[in-house]
């Protein structure tokens, strides 16, 4: 940027950074949003505007997708011995992150009474089986089963996500009732 402005100039914008003047830096190799977040504060640090850089969109952007950048994550809720057949419950419970607490037991979804629109987690055993959000796809082995198409999982979701409110609590309280009688056990 140093450089481009003495060749070509620079002008101060609204908030005072340094435009340079029909002059640009592209940055499009090992681009992730750590780097992003260095290369901008970096720019500004030097006083100038973040209008001067433009950032290519690689596989670092597009591609290094995984359960931190998502908040997702898929955790064991149950088990079943070998020795004795009997299924329990099981449960994480970080003492250092609560955010990081599983759901226990078998699980389903339901919309919620109240209002019809709003999904909820319920202990499996709470719901029929026909208003069951969840479907098993894999079960030892993937299951034979008919997918809706990319455009009928488009169109459900825009549906539902439009008839939300702003906010819900999504955890039942059933599900909350088993979540403290499991943390009881394992404390």
């Amino acid at each position: 940027l140093e450089a481009a402005e003495k060749v070509f100039g620079a002008a101060p914008n609204a908030k005072g950074f340094k435009v340079i003047k029909g002059c640009g830096v592209i940055q499009g190799d090992g681009i992730n949003i750590d780097g992003l977040r260095k290369i901008l504060d970096a720019t500004m640090d030097a006083g100038y505007s973040a209008e001067n850089v433009a950032f290519g969109m690689g596989g670092g952007l597009l591609q290094k997708v995984n359960r931190d950048t998502m908040s997702f994550a898929t955790k064991l809720s149950t088990i079943t011995l070998k020795q004795d057949g009997k299924e329990r419950i099981v449960m994480k419970a970080p003492k250092t992150d609560a955010n990081k607490t599983s759901l226990p037991g078998k699980l389903a979804v339901k919309l919620c009474e109240e209002d019809g629109k709003t999904p909820k987690v319920f202990p499996k055993d709470c719901v029929k089986d026909e208003d069951n959000m969840l479907r098993v796809v894999y079960d030892h082995k993937p299951i034979d089963v008919e997918w809706d198409t990319f455009e009928d999982v488009r169109k459900r979701v825009s549906e539902t996500w439009s008839a939300l409110p702003p906010s819900a609590d999504a955890i039942s309280k059933e599900m909350r009732e088993v979540m403290a009688e499991t943390m009881k056990r394992i404390r």
